[in-house]
């Protein structure tokens, strides 16, 4: 590892000597973080490289977020798991100009770089956005615009390179870290949490913190570079190019919670008036046993049918249980089979299965989930109990 930077310029210096400038003392090499936007994907911030230097008349943006248009069937691929970004290069002006008109602040983190190191990141990414080594397989928390500004500098530095867990509280879940960021979109946020599985709800390290935006500014603020023997701190300059008055606000006035909380107490009660009066409303079951089907159904494709890898292993099968989809029509039956009574007991211990594994938090819900938990839980008792009796 301590020659990792020699054996890289040595390689640099054979096979691609000729093809990009040598920068002057002036040079810099920064990293950019920019602040949340008012959208959906803007809710997390971004990232880039910055490579200036007056002597050439260079001022250049490299931008890992960069992806083709959105036709040619982005979106199923993005869906899929198999969506390739880039790396793009761009005028620093016309880059952070964007950004300014978007009312998003930009900060600037000036490394403090020997000249043979300057000199290597600038040609890593040079050689990186060459057409053929451009793309990569994006991967929401492990491969993004964020995680390079964090893996190309250790790339090129080695263990010279140190980041240290000072600035942080308390070491996070990648699931809080991204409540922490979209709670300004508190449907998605669910759509989020429903969509993921457990390997987001064990605590991240300090490496994997550096998937966002503001981890990556915070975790260089307080990284080190080895000098002599010494360590000093790897960012010799903060800069603010853009300052702005935004801040986020939620952009849902109806949230979640509530519209599942008025479901859960129209449920319940009905469930209540069926259980006096002895009878069964046959579309509240069809239409609870087909809601949660399908969500289970949708969760199961994203967990076997895609190459998301954080999409395993979600335990929201428990209440979203795909074969209920099926049930949903034998639900619309006045009488039906015997064993649907023994499937609602089977669904109440998953309720139960499910209140466990959030409580030891092997899996986090979405709080939003609370009424309509209770709301299953009620419904699936009373089939158990009474409502299904005659099947």
């Amino acid at each position: 590892m301590k020659h990792r930077l020699l054996t890289f310029l040595l390689f640099i210096s054979f096979g691609l000597q000729a093809q990009y400038p040598t920068l002057s003392d002036q040079a810099e090499v920064s990293l950019i973080t920019i602040g949340p936007g008012k959208y959906l994907y803007d809710c997390f911030g971004h990232n880039a490289f910055r490579v200036i230097d007056p002597s050439i008349n260079m001022d250049r943006a490299y931008n890992y977020g960069s992806y083709d248009s959105f036709e040619d069937g982005f979106y199923v691929d993005f869906t899929l798991g198999t969506a390739d970004y880039k790396l793009g290069v761009a005028d620093f002006d016309r880059f952070i100009l964007s950004y300014q008109r978007q009312n998003r602040w930009v900060k600037e983190q000036v490394m403090d770089l020997t000249q043979e190191e300057k000199q290597a990141i600038f040609e890593y990414l040079e050689n990186n956005a060459r057409p053929e080594n451009a793309y990569y397989r994006y991967d929401q928390f492990f491969d993004n615009c964020a995680t390079k500004l964090r893996d190309v500098p250790l790339e090129v530095l080695g263990d010279k390179l140190q980041f240290k867990a000072d600035h942080l509280d308390r070491f996070f879940t990648m699931r809080e870290m991204v409540d922490q960021n979209s709670f300004n979109h508190p449907w998605i946020d669910l759509g989020i949490d429903i969509a993921l599985g457990n390997i987001i709800d064990r605590t991240a390290t300090l490496e994997e913190h550096m998937y966002l935006p503001d981890y990556v500014f915070s975790g260089y603020a307080n990284a080190s570079i080895e000098r002599n023997g010494q360590e000093i701190p790897i960012i010799k300059q903060t800069n603010d190019l853009v300052i702005t008055d935004f801040w986020e606000r939620p952009v849902d006035k109806l949230q979640p919670w509530m519209v599942f909380a008025a479901i859960a107490i129209v449920v319940i009660f009905f469930t209540y008036k069926d259980y006096k009066l002895g009878k069964r409303t046959r579309s509240i079951d069809f239409g609870l046993f087909l809601f949660t089907g399908l969500i289970g159904a949708l969760i199961l494709f994203l967990w076997f049918g895609t190459h998301h890898t954080t999409t395993v292993n979600n335990l929201n099968v428990l209440w979203a249980f795909a074969p209920n989809v099926v049930v949903a029509f034998y639900m619309l039956k006045k009488s039906p089979p015997k064993w649907t009574r023994v499937y609602a007991r089977f669904l109440v211990i998953l309720m139960v299965l499910m209140t466990l594994v959030w409580v030891t938090k092997f899996q986090v819900f979405n709080v939003a989930l609370l009424p309509m938990m209770l709301m299953f839980t009620f419904r699936y008792v009373f089939l158990w109990q009474k409502g299904l009796l005659k099947a």
